[in-house]
């Protein structure tokens, strides 16, 4: 019962980051505000680094299945990114015995994302180098990338410890 309980948590939590990357996100030209990163974190702060890692793979292969860009030639190498955020928060929280205080979970969750976002960066590169178009013109904004890993910050470690609260009362 355990087992299901979590492959159905974990399943959740993949849906969940291709709505709120499809339908609740803002996209201000090549930067993307976002919260889906938030259920591949909650999978990874509940069940550690091989659901995070699981849940981000599953997560991006959706993402790109479903969303404008289809299954393509650098589709495995855009799953990286959020797989992982998973598994890089994953891994952290099960060193700790999945106890952190916010501050902790601030700063792991901010190397997380800027994690995320260097991968991202490297993928457009070779995405870039195999489909023949320009990284100059997306480069200029890989530093608003990482302000917008602050901000998202800020945001996750408001919602992230009631969530999870919540959560592990249903997760023993």
């Amino acid at each position: 019962m355990k087992n299901t309980k979590r492959l159905v948590t974990d399943a959740l939590c993949a849906a969940l980051y291709v709505v709120l990357s499809s339908f609740l996100s803002l996209s201000l030209g090549p930067i993307k505000l976002s919260v889906d990163g938030l259920p591949v974190l909650l999978a990874a702060l509940l069940f550690g680094p091989a659901d995070g890692l699981i849940v981000g793979l599953l997560s991006g292969f959706l993402g790109q299945l479903l969303g404008p860009y289809g299954v393509s030639a650098t589709t495995p190498l855009w799953m990286l990114p959020v797989g992982v955020l998973g598994l890089i928060v994953g891994w952290y929280a099960k060193r700790k015995n999945f106890s952190l205080d916010r501050k902790h979970l601030a700063v792991l969750v901010l190397i997380a994302l800027a994690a995320d976002t260097t991968v991202t960066t490297g993928v457009m590169y070779v995405d870039c180098l195999v489909y023949k178009y320009s990284f100059v013109t997306y480069s200029p904004y890989i530093v608003w990338r990482y302000v917008a890993d602050i901000i998202k910050t800020a945001l996750y470690t408001l919602v992230l410890p009631p969530m999870l609260n919540v959560l592990r009362k249903d997760h023993p």
